[in-house]
């Protein structure tokens, strides 16, 4: 039994912390001491009501004066009280932060989690020495975030790869809605960057879809990270100019996404870059054949045609044309195939029994 933490600056809708939460339920399942960790006391309710009444949640108070280091004494007092073994952290821009917890409780081990490309490459330099000098290990969630890493210099041996998990018991049901090719589903769930997860490709290719005469319905599930953001105005207005306001519906954030799946025909994933693809790990867990995008990290989840297809990033024309493959031959793929592919390397108990392994080095 060990006695792990997972620490997070901040607890809003996001992929990252809906599996630092399913991770932590894990762990109590499996018979370990979990504790969870909101630094900034800021956080969203729903998904606290997500962890297991057997994590230990602790969630910092903020100090009128000196507030970096209220919450650094705060957490250090609840890492010597808990007798915390394992201090897992999910953000590499506060390594500093990290670094003084490490001279103040020395004997505890850090592992820092890398959730995307870029994101180690994107670290000022300071943060990638201190994460090197102080991180027991550094996971990566897929070879592609691992290559990044490297890139800057961070031994092979100091990398672990850790594919993120799922937890399959909200998936369990396996899509059961008969494909009609008078109203295709398409659904897309991501947080909402089009610079990023490629949500404007989406849609022109939609525009292509309803040209050749498709009758479709695309779902955007996801919100943006900064409400003031003008991303989901943007693209509201360029499918109003693409014709396809009608085809297109944008959701925000759903809490459900299960429940979502069960009315989908095919999932998409265009994105421009992807460090792993859990949306997809989920979609296909149902049954639902995907169409992503062939960029390193997602092209080790969607890696075989009876999951799917993928395309060249950003290509419309290339996504259209794959989309309408899948509507074509739809009756070829097998949802029980997809499911079974994907819930042997995927499911959150592989992992989280990796990640223990990984502690216990």
């Amino acid at each position: 039994m060990m006695n792990v933490l997972n620490v997070l600056y901040d607890l809003y809708q996001g992929g990252v912390e809906h599996l630092a939460i399913t991770v932590s339920n894990e762990m109590v399942q499996q018979g370990h001491n979990a504790f969870f960790c909101i630094i900034s006391g800021e956080y969203d309710a729903t998904l606290i009501e997500r962890l297991d009444s057997r994590v230990h949640l602790r969630i910092l108070k903020k100090e009128k004066k000196a507030r970096k280091l209220g919450y650094l004494k705060q957490l250090i007092a609840f890492i010597k009280k808990n007798h915390i073994e394992v201090l897992h952290v999910h953000q590499g821009t506060i390594m500093n932060f990290y670094l003084l917890v490490k001279v103040f409780c020395p004997n505890v081990k850090i592992f820092y989690t890398v959730h995307d490309t870029y994101i180690f490459t994107d670290l000022p330099r300071r943060d990638q020495v201190i994460a090197k000098l102080i991180c027991n290990k550094i996971i990566a969630i897929s070879d592609a975030v691992v290559d990044n890493i490297t890139s800057t210099g961070v031994e092979r041996n100091k990398i672990e790869r850790v594919y993120n998990g799922v937890d399959f018991t909200e998936f369990r049901k396996l899509n059961t809605k008969v494909f009609d090719k008078d109203r295709i589903v398409i659904v897309n769930v991501a947080r909402f960057i089009p610079s990023k997860k490629g949500q404007d490709v989406l849609i022109r290719a939609a525009s292509q879809l309803k040209e050749s005469g498709y009758c479709i319905q695309v779902l955007f599930a996801g919100g943006m990270l900064n409400p003031n953001d003008s991303a989901m105005s943007e693209m509201q207005k360029l499918a109003q100019e693409l014709g396809v306001s009608d085809y297109v519906s944008f959701l925000g954030n759903v809490s459900n996404i299960a429940q979502l799946l069960e009315n989908v025909d095919i999932f998409c994933i265009p994105s421009r870059y992807e460090g792993f693809g859990i949306s997809a790990v989920e979609a296909m867990s149902v049954g639902i054949p995907c169409v992503a995008s062939n960029v390193v990290g997602l092209n080790e989840v969607v890696n075989d045609e009876i999951l799917g297809r993928v395309f060249e990033a950003g290509n419309d024309t290339e996504l259209a044309k794959q989309l309408i493959y899948v509507i074509e031959h739809y009756d070829e793929y097998v949802p029980e195939a997809i499911r079974d592919n994907v819930l042997k390397r995927f499911s959150i108990q592989k992992m989280v029994s990796k990640l223990i392994e990984i502690y216990q080095l």
